[in-house]
């Protein structure tokens, strides 16, 4: 999943929840399938740029929103922090390598 996917998909979600709609209300507002919002949320699908204005109409927002800025930063900081564990990971891996603790 790219970042436009991932943006997207936990945006709408938001959006959704926020106005207190379920996948399958949202569908029979924006004209669509209820499983279809489900693999737009689960970043499985992407809509077109049409269907995209329907779903933002239907959650009551501006399309753009669907990808605001604030979401790829937060992208970003998950992904530093993965690295950073992994190499922490790593790092103890390699240095305590067959070392072992015994217990009393």
């Amino acid at each position: 999943m790219n970042n436009l996917q991932l943006c997207l998909s936990k945006n709408m979600k938001f959006y959704r929840k926020k106005e207190g709609l379920s996948q399958a209300k949202l569908a029979e507002k924006a004209g669509t399938a209820a499983n279809y919002i489900a693999l737009i949320e689960v970043g499985k699908n992407f809509p077109s740029l049409p269907m995209l204005e329907k779903i933002a109409m239907a959650l009551n927002v501006d399309a753009l929103d669907l990808f605001d800025r604030n979401c790829f930063s937060l992208i970003d900081k998950k992904r530093l922090q993965e690295k950073l564990i992994s190499s922490l990971v790593d790092a103890v891996e390699e240095n305590f390598n067959g070392f072992v603790i015994k217990a009393d």
